[in-house]
């Protein structure tokens, strides 16, 4: 059934069916797959397309868009059943302008990716988000990158690094700027110990769970973390026991394969640390030890004087790569 209005971030505006003349040029293809209005919305007139069938890819849109507006000379719209937030984000750094439920719009006069109330606000960072933050800090500067770029340097998709940082844009720790129509650029107003310190309440600690085992038959080398770490970086004594830190997908592999001898929760000459991220370092370099950031929170709640000063003196001798 062809539609008569549209709820634009609850505000309804006519539209109708374009007649034949109004589609000349536009091919066959695009006629079965969309259904054609016209529409005008803040004294803008817009073509809109809503597919026949479930929503098209973003490229898929950008392609189509791009060629009916050259052809129209007009604003082309896509009318769009729900979808997740990477799917939105995807169509707005392409460029496209659509409309989706009544609830988020990216038109030419405006951006209103809003947030819906179904969504929570982000009250800690999620491990994604803890590990671009960190990145930032310590390896590389990540400012005035898309996630597009960023989803390049860091061992998770666009769509994860995407929502990563919408949790950072939450918790008010970075900022997403629209730079041209096409690509919003991250931008974080406090930097360095200042942004870390903003921070702290937000963090989660990497520790997933404590490993003991007698010895790890692996020919890989894994970093090291705990005690041992906070004694590479600083002038503490490192420990008897060896400790290394695996994430969750590297422990599994390992316990599976049997080349852990005698795994339990108790004691073992060897501790192995299980995190919730990758150990953070630049694509392709051979990390030998955690990162100095989540090493300090891991130890936050050692009580020890000894520990608490070392990680001090750690922190206070980092620097800083925003």
């Amino acid at each position: 059934m062809a539609l008569e209005e549209i709820s634009i971030l609850h505000r309804k505006i006519r539209i109708s069916i374009c007649d034949k003349e109004r589609l000349k040029g536009i091919s066959i293809g695009e006629k079965l797959s969309y259904t054609f209005y016209e529409g005008v919305y803040q004294d803008i007139a817009m073509i809109f397309l809503e597919p026949r069938k479930g929503n098209p890819t973003p490229k898929e849109c950008e392609i189509t868009s791009g060629r009916i507006m050259a052809l129209l000379g007009v604003p082309v719209v896509f009318i769009l059943k729900p979808g997740p937030t990477y799917e939105r984000q995807r169509l707005t750094d392409k460029g496209v302008y659509f409309v989706m439920s009544d609830k988020y719009a990216h038109l030419p006069m405006l951006i209103a990716l809003e947030k819906t109330s179904d969504r929570k606000t982000a009250s800690v960072l999620t491990p994604v988000a803890q590990y671009i933050l960190l990145y930032h800090l310590q390896e590389r500067s990540l400012e005035g990158l898309s996630a597009k770029e960023i989803a390049k340097l860091v061992p998770y998709s666009y769509e994860s690094t995407t929502l990563g940082i919408t949790c950072m844009e939450d918790l008010g720790l970075c900022e997403k700027e629209l730079v041209g129509q096409r690509t919003k650029h991250i931008h974080f107003a406090k930097k360095g110990l200042e942004l870390w310190k903003k921070a702290e309440t937000f963090f989660i600690s990497p520790l997933e769970q404590l490993i003991y085992c007698d010895a790890l038959h692996s020919e890989k080398v894994f970093p090291i973390c705990g005690i041992n770490a906070l004694a590479h970086y600083t002038w503490l004594n490192p420990d008897p026991e060896k400790m290394f830190m695996l994430t969750n997908k590297e422990y599994r592999t390992l316990k599976e394969s049997g080349v852990l001898e005698n795994p339990n929760t108790y004691d073992g000459s060897i501790i192995i640390e299980v995190w919730k991220y990758p150990a953070i370092g630049l694509a392709g370099e051979n990390i030998q030890w955690v990162d100095r950031l989540s090493l300090a929170i891991t130890l936050a709640k050692d009580n020890d004087p000894r520990i608490e000063k070392e990680v001090e003196r750690m922190i206070n001798n980092i620097e800083w790569k925003d």
